[in-house]
């Protein structure tokens, strides 16, 4: 589902570290942080029943963010999270918020997250976020989610 961004003249957003417990509302960071061998990530499974049908591919992004950026439109997926893992080394702004009372975005939560080349991102079900937005160059990313085959996530 996608929305326009709610009109917010004024509303300028600082750009955070990508940490796990920063994002943590959002979702997950995909990156190995601690001394064990592996980290699982069951989040990026979190699907609802009607969406069974697994879906992978590779997105690639061209064009190259300048700041300040202007943020028009968010989307979010309600049946599925979304996992985001880059292919290259390139920095990425993670631009997330959450919702209004009505469901649709609510701009004076969005927060802006810089991603580095070793992070990647899982959004929760239902959670609104920007498209990504590549700093460094051209990028690529492989991205992971359910779908319910109906065409609405």
């Amino acid at each position: 589902m996608t929305m326009p961004a709610a009109t917010q003249p004024g509303l300028t957003v600082t750009i955070e570290p990508l940490t796990v417990s920063t994002f943590e509302p959002f979702g997950d960071v995909i990156a190995h942080a601690g001394g064990e061998r592996r980290r699982f990530f069951p989040q990026v499974h979190d699907h609802v029943a009607e969406a069974r049908q697994a879906s992978f591919w590779v997105s690639r992004v061209d064009e190259v963010a300048t700041l300040p950026l202007t943020v028009t439109q968010l989307e979010r997926h309600p049946f599925s999270a979304q996992t985001f893992l880059p292919l290259t080394g390139a920095r990425y702004l993670v631009i997330v918020a959450g919702s209004d009372s009505s469901g649709g975005p609510a701009p004076e939560t969005l927060r802006a997250f810089l991603a580095g080349p070793g992070q990647g991102v899982t959004y929760r079900r239902d959670v609104w976020h920007h498209g990504m937005t590549i700093l460094d160059g051209p990028a690529q990313f492989a991205v992971l989610m359910h779908k319910t085959g109906r065409d609405d996530d």
